[in-house]
């Protein structure tokens, strides 16, 4: 009987110990939980995009004839049109075609800048003095207002560039003008300057890949 209620106090402070572990336990899980936090906000992003948008517009609309050859002294005159002809650019006195102009329109559509090279490429057969004015190299215009002078950058048709390593804004576009034309010789170019030709520009990156444009006599 003696033994038995000495076994009743061990018992009764082995459950005690149980359950002051158990509590010990869930304390510490519930302390080591609260002490844990999330932030989903802070560490955000989007990659970045890029792209290139590119258009030929002719804009010397009037000018529907074949071409005839122009003194290069006289393209500012093309440009603006003789009086005779009611002053439609590239057209003479007597309404003949001696010119035409057309306008590129190029946009960064990405969302970073970028550099850009652009070409143009004139394919003619049966011409010796085909050439084209670059009016604005190497400065695209911000906005689209017709130039009123060719300026001095006029190129064999072998030459391409029309810039090089141009930076654009993000959502930037430019705009271009180059004229296409023949070279007056002063003497008979029946036979070195005839036929058509037709144009091709490019706008890439360096090194990538770009959008092209062409255009048809």
């Amino acid at each position: 009987m003696g033994e038995e209620n000495r076994k009743g106090p061990g018992i009764f402070y082995a459950v005690i110990g149980v359950a002051t572990l158990v509590v010990a336990i869930i304390g510490a899980t519930f302390a080591y939980f609260t002490a844990t936090g999330t932030d989903d906000d802070t560490v955000t992003g989007t990659a970045a995009t890029a792209g290139l948008s590119l258009t030929v517009d002719k804009i010397s609309t009037d000018a529907t004839g074949g071409l005839i050859p122009i003194a290069e002294s006289l393209l500012n005159n093309g440009l603006a049109g003789d009086t005779a002809s009611g002053e439609k650019m590239c057209l003479d006195k007597e309404s003949n075609t001696v010119c035409q102009v057309y306008r590129i329109t190029v946009e960064n559509t990405g969302t970073v800048p970028a550099r850009l090279d652009g070409t143009l490429t004139l394919s003619a057969t049966g011409y010796t003095n085909l050439k084209w004015a670059n009016i604005n190299k190497d400065s695209g215009l911000t906005s689209d207002a017709t130039p009123d002078e060719v300026g001095s950058n006029l190129n064999a048709s072998s030459v391409t560039s029309i810039t090089a390593n141009e930076l654009f804004a993000a959502s930037q576009t430019k705009y271009y003008y180059v004229m296409v034309y023949i070279n007056e010789t002063n003497a008979s170019q029946n036979d070195t300057d005839k036929g058509s030709f037709t144009g091709s520009v490019t706008f890439s990156s360096a090194g990538g890949t770009g959008t092209t444009a062409t255009f048809t006599a």
